[in-house]
């Protein structure tokens, strides 16, 4: 029996898939400090081995970490939303990673390891003040870690766009937020 090139083209795309690197969202905690509530956040990278190749030949990564808070009704109204950026460079000459955040603040690492357990350990994100919520209403806060696909250099956009080894997200997660 003759299979069609497009068979063995879908075959392989769904294998690569399976097998692509992810992000997970393990654990959330919301805390209030004055009148904000902060976030700490557990994730879990596990990014595709081309991705950990290109950022070994030179190629900057950023993985975005969004948050959003919406008061939930038959319509769900957003209260507050952010997002922190991680730029992630390997030093070739050095040997070592650079991660620069959305402050401008950098720290260095030299194993991926203690890179990803770095960016796996979010504390005290603001989340939202609680000027903002009412007592009585119900609330959510939203999360969602993916890797920054235009945040790549021009020329590897396209690529990435269509191959599921770049496309790493956590989706969104949520979670109720109880004032």
């Amino acid at each position: 029996m003759k299979h069609p090139r497009w068979m063995l083209f879908l075959l392989l795309l769904v294998v690569q898939t399976v097998f692509a690197g992810h992000i997970d969202i393990l654990e959330t905690r919301v805390w209030l400090q004055d009148e904000s509530y902060l976030l700490d956040a557990d994730l879990g990278y596990e990014p595709d081995e081309k991705v950990m190749e290109a950022l070994g030949n030179g190629i900057p990564v950023v993985f975005r970490i969004s948050f959003v808070v919406e008061e939930q009704g038959l319509i769900s109204r957003e209260l507050a939303s952010r997002e922190v950026d991680f730029t992630v460079r390997f030093r070739s000459l050095a040997a070592f990673y650079e991660v620069t955040n959305s402050d401008g603040a950098r720290r260095t690492f030299v194993s991926r390891a203690a890179l990803f357990t770095y960016l796996g350990e979010l504390r005290g994100i603001p989340l939202v003040s609680t000027t903002e919520l009412e007592p009585g209403k119900n609330y959510r806060y939203l999360v969602k870690a993916e890797l920054d696909i235009d945040s790549l250099p021009l020329p590897m956009r396209p690529m990435a766009w269509f191959s599921p080894v770049w496309k790493l997200s956590s989706g969104w997660k949520e979670w109720p937020l109880n004032p």
